[in-house]
């Protein structure tokens, strides 16, 4: 699997990102923590049944183990919205709320009218709790297999959705392999006997898709948090680093049935350009991070510049030498 991937699989550390206790984060950040894990099994220290058989693809275990990451990593983007959508619904408007069957009342996941015996089996409970149980049973059987369904809960939550648009065309293509790998085993037909290789065209694939997901979630808290300098940093420098890998994506994908030196050629401008996707992914510098804290910094804040810079300073050091930044 290409490097890329494994740095991809990385997220920016919980200190700069939010306040200790945010739920979203946690989970965000332990579900990322896991994905990285498998990564790690297919790295260049792989076992022997994980390595890769041919250059630039993978097969049996080692391509079985990144479809796992697919399935995984569509399931940490669900989760995201789930959880932001849960304190967000339960304290929705009555318009929104209309949509969202109470619970016990409905198999099908839509709203419908029932009669006051339903009541029943909720008393003594108030109408604050039967909201919150609600908007949890329908969240909990909730899928989101379509652009269309991530639109209808943004739109729930009150969130404009514009932001998010640019990242649908790649979150789509996600969710489509996601379901291919689930219901169909990853067969392109129904005829297949064998499965295909992983290519490092699906490579460049789950690259973008993790890029997006960390985006996506980099926006929900931005438009959750419009004062958020942080994320707001990370989103711009994400978008960026999307661009480009699809960019590189574009470029190898058009190759076809080029001439061996013109496919070494666009290889080798690939490599260069995915090792700039890579720093793209990396942490403010310095003197970034210090105009980001100028920006955010809470009046009754007392920490001096020189000792955020030492503090940083500090961080960068533990979490290993910055990378190279693209111009």
């Amino acid at each position: 699997m290409a490097p890329q991937v494994e740095e991809a699989a990385r997220q920016p550390a919980p200190e700069m990102m939010t306040t200790q206790g945010d739920l979203s984060w946690a989970r965000f950040q332990v579900n990322m923590d896991r994905i990285k894990g498998l990564v790690d099994l297919i790295g260049v220290d792989s076992i022997e049944p994980l390595k890769p058989a041919e250059p630039l693809q993978s097969a049996g275990p080692r391509a079985d183990l990144i479809r796992t990451i697919v399935v995984f990593l569509h399931a940490t983007f669900e989760d995201v919205l789930r959880t932001t959508a849960r304190e967000r619904l339960a304290s929705a408007k009555s318009h929104v709320l209309s949509d969202i069957p109470l619970v016990g009342t409905s198999e099908s996941g839509r709203a419908e009218k029932f009669l006051l015996g339903e009541l029943d089996e909720h008393r003594g409970k108030t109408v604050d709790q039967l909201i919150h149980e609600s908007v949890a049973n329908y969240l909990d059987r909730k899928t989101f297999g379509s652009p269309g369904d991530v639109e209808t809960i943004l739109r729930q939550m009150g969130l404009d959705t514009r932001p998010f648009k640019d990242l649908y065309p790649d979150l789509e293509q996600m969710m489509t392999r996601r379901h291919r790998i689930v219901h169909e085993a990853d067969l392109t037909s129904p005829g297949d006997r064998v499965s295909v290789p992983w290519t490092f065209v699906d490579d460049m694939d789950l690259t973008v898709w993790m890029l997006a997901v960390i985006a996506f979630y980099l926006q929900l808290r931005v438009s959750l948090e419009p004062t958020e300098e942080v994320q707001q940093w990370f989103r711009a420098r994400l978008t960026r680093g999307i661009t480009l890998a699809r960019e590189t994506r574009a470029e190898i994908l058009a190759l076809g049935r080029a001439p061996t030196e013109v496919a070494v050629n666009v290889l080798q401008k690939a490599v260069a350009g995915l090792s700039d996707v890579k720093a793209f992914l990396a942490p403010p510098t310095v003197e970034e991070f210090l105009d980001i804290r100028r920006k955010s910094k809470s009046p009754d804040d007392c920490t001096t510049d020189d000792e955020a810079r030492a503090s940083y300073t500090a961080f960068l050091d533990q979490s290993g030498e910055p990378f190279t930044r693209p111009t």
